[in-house]
């Protein structure tokens, strides 16, 4: 099996969930039978969504100091738990000898094989602005539906504050200023039943912060029990899976 290496710090905890979601996913019968992986979650990363908006200064650099130090620890395959980092991924791969994933590309190909066609994506403003499922998706006659303005700065300022961990609290009281998974959660949960998501065939948890708090089981008690939720996060780990044990397609 080849060696996993974990771009994380973008942010901490998507990266930790992914790391613990790929853990959950892999078929092992035991510890000697789990992928071995090296983690890097560097905070010294500039904001990628600072750069994307005009006002910080280029992750690239960083991004590929990290990903040349996780070839050299030995690391057979990139993963980079973040959609917002992939519009970087051609100048984060330049130079190296093994291989990142593309999670916008397996994302496509997951969707694809359910058969669905119209796309609904909770991620970042920068994702959307930028269209970083758009090209792959229009070559996969797939249509990405966003939240409207509104909604959209709702979802970025929960992804924002899941990033705030000064913010937030595993066992608030009712009287804590803290915030919690749960909180978060309900409101991410209610700015994807909103109108804009209408007709949509699925919903993309594109933004890896999301996948952290969304809460699942409520999506399918809710009145869009119907329409299947993918988790970016989620798809990523699995395409981990596949070509670090080499196993072809997971079905």
């Amino acid at each position: 099996m080849k060696t996993v290496g974990i771009l994380g710090g973008l942010g901490p905890l998507a990266g930790a969930h992914f790391y613990r979601r790929l853990i959950e996913l892999t078929p092992a019968s035991g510890d000697d039978s789990h992928l071995p992986v090296i983690l890097l979650s560097d905070p010294a990363i500039p904001s990628r969504i600072l750069h994307l908006e005009g006002v910080g200064e280029s992750p690239v650099p960083k991004l590929r100091e990290l990903a040349s130090k996780l070839e050299a620890m030995g690391a057979g395959l990139i993963a980079i738990p973040s959609t917002t980092t992939s519009i970087y991924l051609k100048e984060i791969s330049y130079g190296l000898s093994i291989p990142i994933l593309s999670l916008a590309e397996e994302v496509t190909q997951e969707i694809v094989r359910a058969g669905a066609e119209k796309i609904g994506i909770l991620a970042t403003t920068p994702t959307q602005v930028l269209g970083i499922y758009n090209a792959v998706f229009r070559q996969a006659g797939l249509h990405a539906i966003y939240p409207d303005e509104v909604s959209q700065r709702e979802v970025m300022g929960v992804i924002m504050r899941v990033k705030d961990s000064s913010r937030f609290s595993i066992h608030p009281t009712s009287q804590s200023k803290f915030e919690s998974f749960s909180q978060l959660g309900k409101e991410i949960l209610t700015l994807a039943g909103r109108p804009w998501s209408r007709g949509i065939d699925v919903l993309l948890l594109a933004c890896t912060e999301i996948p952290v708090i969304f809460p699942i089981e409520d999506w399918y008690q809710s009145d869009k029990s119907t329409i299947p939720l993918f988790s970016s996060t989620d798809i990523l780990a699995q395409a981990v899976i596949r070509e670090a044990y080499e196993l072809g397609h997971l079905n």
